[in-house]
């Protein structure tokens, strides 16, 4: 269903990938850069993450359609919810007892 893990993503990207869904599942409505998703989102809860991984990462999520990308150009494109798949997010990360 989820498909995180496949020939073009890093285990890193996907540790990554994971806690930006999560914290999305808390904060729905959140919408931020690339800068603003690693000094916010990640790095709120403390954790350091190298710029091109964030990038990889949340380039990732778009492509998968978890995440939507608007404003253009890399480095200045807002990230944020698909809020078509948020019902989806929330059942899949409750089943795995992330979401609250």
């Amino acid at each position: 269903m989820f498909g995180m893990d496949g020939p073009d993503t890093s285990e890193e990207n996907n540790v990554v990938a994971w806690l930006i869904l999560g914290y999305l599942c808390s904060y729905p409505e959140a919408k931020d850069t690339e800068a603003g998703v690693r000094r916010w989102w990640l790095g709120s809860e403390r954790i350091d993450v190298e710029a091109d991984v964030v990038r990889d990462s949340l380039d990732y999520l778009v492509k998968l359609g978890w995440l939507t990308s608007t404003g253009g150009h890399a480095g200045l494109a807002v990230y944020g919810l698909n809020k078509s798949r948020q019902n989806a997010l929330r059942r899949f990360l409750q089943s795995r007892s992330q979401c609250h």
